[in-house]
């Protein structure tokens, strides 16, 4: 069975650039998560024991000078997620809470 499966990465961005462009040596900031997608057989990927090592190779592809990625984990999502509510739902409630106090 295909179905999505998401790649959870940290995401860097290199700080060592001025006006001729980047340095030699890269000074990486985490700049929080990125995630990647990808579409397959849940089969293929649940007997494979080199998944994690086949997803950071996969990544590390998406690295440049200027930003770089390092894979984290990733989840298979067999079906589509529940709607939880609405924003004016969630505003609702948050007035409520604020009132309660």
């Amino acid at each position: 069975m295909k179905s999505k499966v998401t790649i959870y990465t940290q995401y860097y961005e290199n700080y060592n650039v001025g006006s001729d462009g980047f340095g030699d040596v890269p000074q990486w900031k985490p700049k929080g998560g990125h995630e990647f997608e990808i579409e397959m057989d849940t089969d293929t990927l649940l007997y494979c024991n080199d998944a994690d090592k086949i997803f950071s190779k996969m990544v590390s592809k998406h690295n440049s000078v200027a930003e770089k990625f390092e894979y984290n984990s990733y989840e298979i999502h067999f079906s589509e997620p529940t709607k939880l509510g609405t924003e004016a739902e969630f505003e609702e409630i948050w007035k409520r809470l604020d009132n309660s106090n």
